[in-house]
């Protein structure tokens, strides 16, 4: 488990460092990678079972992510992860509750409703 959230650090790291020279801020296949921790709880949904240190690892690095550099990465993070909650919809909600019960907070709710153009 150890390897896996330094794989998870790593990778939001390196994302950081990359971002900068990036013409589009941040790619939802990432955002999507991050989120396959959490498959089992996307797809059973809340509150049994509930997400396991993986997928809270992933939420981890998706909080360092949404908030590196500027607005723009969260407004990217914020544009994937509402392409998920369309992908997913019966499981919106467990999708929305990832980061509350993971201790992080994203800087915006994850909500069908949600506008990202903040």
């Amino acid at each position: 488990m150890e390897s896996y959230k330094a794989m998870i650090i790593l990778l939001a790291v390196m994302l950081i460092s990359y971002v900068p020279f990036a013409p589009a801020v941040i790619d939802c296949p990432i955002v999507n990678q991050l989120f396959l921790a959490c498959s089992i709880f996307i797809t059973y949904g809340s509150p049994d079972p509930m997400p396991g240190t993986p997928c809270c690892d992933a939420m981890s690095g998706l909080n360092i992510i949404a908030n590196a550099n500027s607005g723009d990465n969260r407004q990217s993070v914020c544009r994937c992860l509402m392409g998920l909650i369309e992908t997913y919809n019966p499981n919106a909600t467990a999708i929305g509750t990832l980061p509350g019960l993971c201790g992080v907070s994203l800087g915006f709710t994850i909500d069908p409703n949600t506008n990202c153009g903040f």
